[in-house]
């Protein structure tokens, strides 16, 4: 399996590496495609990665899901992507996985797609989510969408990422591996 992580200036480095990293030790394919185009997109923090391509005009029918990692600025370089919007929506017509943490909710809230979805996300972003119902759960799984509230529960929100895709002994596997609680 395949998954395109949505990576924007200022999105939040917890957020994106221990999804990334758990993701691949799981033995999944995990691709950084560049929101703004360019070569090297930097963190909240500082931290500096290297994308594999831009996202505009990239062919991402062969991935089976897209991560959003949270971040204030990033998440606000992501709603005003066109092209994001679209993945989004393309992957929610196609039944594919969509996983999104901390603000990023708000980048599926903005594309219509939650409407009838129970959802959760960082706290005192709610006011913003058109969703049909917030909970303030570490991890929701709603259908084809997996939503996690900040930093804090990446760990929970990777693991069930694995879990929706793999299932629940390959994310034991790898909870056992890295010594997760």
């Amino acid at each position: 399996m395949q998954i395109l992580f949505l990576m924007a200036d200022g999105f939040e480095e917890t957020e994106f590496v221990t999804p990334f990293d758990y993701l691949q030790r799981a033995g999944f394919e995990v691709a950084l495609a560049s929101v703004s185009g360019k070569a090297e997109v930097v963190g909240t923090h500082g931290l500096k990665i290297q994308t594999d391509f831009a996202l505009s005009g990239a062919d991402t029918a062969a991935f089976d899901g897209v991560l959003l990692p949270g971040g204030g600025t990033g998440v606000r370089n992501l709603k005003a992507s066109a092209d994001v919007e679209k993945v989004i929506c393309d992957f929610n017509d196609e039944d594919k996985w969509i996983f999104a943490i901390c603000a990023a909710p708000l980048v599926l809230s903005k594309a219509g797609i939650l409407v009838d979805r129970t959802v959760t996300c960082f706290p005192g972003c709610e006011a913003e989510l058109v969703c049909n119902k917030f909970v303030e759960d570490r991890v929701v799984v709603d259908g084809n969408i997996v939503t996690s509230r900040g930093a804090g529960t990446a760990e929970e929100f990777a693991f069930e990422c694995i879990a929706q895709l793999g299932g629940r002994e390959l994310a034991e596997k790898i909870r056992k591996q890295v010594v997760a609680r």
